[in-house]
């Protein structure tokens, strides 16, 4: 209950509505009636998704179903929120909307775990960065502190630095 996730595969239930859907999320997560139309009424909004929530998930687009995964994730406002490369398929003005909707809500105290190939956007967003090569973490900190000293490096700077394959690695 404390938790919204977004996969990075798009498994939903294509033969329902996307308001079906969110309904059948909000009764799993046990969001009172009220509460439920309220948030519902947001996240559509915020997506500009609600003219096309009463069609069957199956005719949605890739980014369509992006934000209803999106709205079902956060529905009932959990403190948390794990989102697997969250912006993948959302349209630019979804994208500006779901990045404001994340920077709110760790402003408001609460978390925001996400994963992204997209380092600017990391770079942007995040207080602290972890950097996974080969399955491991191999450097976790904020962007100052990854940058030990190497003032003004980017993220995908360091990221390069960080990941470059040696032959100790195993890499030819």
């Amino acid at each position: 209950m404390d938790i919204g996730f977004v996969p990075d595969s798009q498994e939903i239930y294509d033969r329902l509505t996307g308001m079906e859907y969110l309904n059948f999320i909000a009764d799993i997560y046990q969001v009172p009636a009220q509460e439920r139309r309220e948030r519902i009424e947001k996240y559509l909004s915020l997506f500009k998704l609600r003219k096309e929530a009463g069609e069957l998930i199956r005719s949605y687009s890739h980014g369509m179903k992006q934000k209803l995964m999106l709205t079902a994730a956060l529905l009932h406002e959990p403190p948390l929120w794990i989102l697997d490369e969250p912006l993948t398929g959302l349209d630019p003005e979804a994208a500006l909307a779901l990045k404001d909707a994340m920077r709110a809500h760790c402003k408001a105290g609460k978390t925001v775990f996400f994963s992204t190939h997209v380092l600017e956007v990391a770079e942007r967003l995040c207080d602290r960065i972890g950097i996974i090569k080969g399955g491991k973490l191999i450097a976790v900190g904020t962007l100052e502190e990854l940058r030990s000293g190497e003032k003004g490096a980017s993220l995908e700077q360091l990221f390069f630095e960080l990941t470059q394959a040696t032959k100790e690695d195993g890499a030819e």
